[in-house]
């Protein structure tokens, strides 16, 4: 990053317009770029989501723009299972498990849904006996890369 001069002699009534223009060429400039920083952020996240096997048919992962930056959003019927696992596997030490709406440990879902692990510690599905699910831990895994990356990124979009 630079520090930016702008030269003007109060007197002079051009000086001043000329400087009032320079400013607002810099403040736009600084804006794109910052934009293009949390953009990369959020995209850089999605990279990370995408590894651990997050798009599919089940969960798609997006980069939305929202108000003052932009959101990483994993949607669809399989992503609880996929970030905190399920069964004996489950992590309930994953950063977000304490934000979720429900309660993130081995048997809370089969409780809450009348299923065979609660009762059995293990479920059938496809045929197959199932005593776990391993957690992907993506949207966490995603979380620390950026956290690990932001200051590269903002070198290289700021330099």
């Amino acid at each position: 990053m630079s520090d930016h001069i702008i030269d003007i002699d109060p007197l002079n009534p051009f000086d001043v317009l000329k400087a009032s223009m320079q400013y607002r060429r810099l403040r736009r400039e600084w804006d794109a770029k910052v934009d293009i920083f949390l953009q990369r952020i959020a995209e850089r996240g999605r990279e990370v989501l995408d590894a651990a096997g997050y798009n599919g048919e089940s969960v798609t992962v997006t980069v939305e723009e929202i108000d003052d930056g932009y959101c990483i959003n994993a949607a669809g019927k399989g992503i609880v299972f996929l970030e905190f696992g399920a069964g004996d596997a489950v992590n309930s030490g994953n950063r977000y498990a304490d934000m979720m709406p429900f309660e993130v440990r081995p048997g809370s879902y089969s409780e809450t849904h009348g299923q065979q692990y609660s009762t059995f510690g293990k479920w059938v599905f496809g045929g197959m006996v199932y005593h776990e699910i391993v957690p992907r831990n993506g949207m966490q895994t995603a979380w620390e890369t950026i956290m690990q990356e932001w200051r590269s990124i903002a070198e290289e979009v700021f330099s």
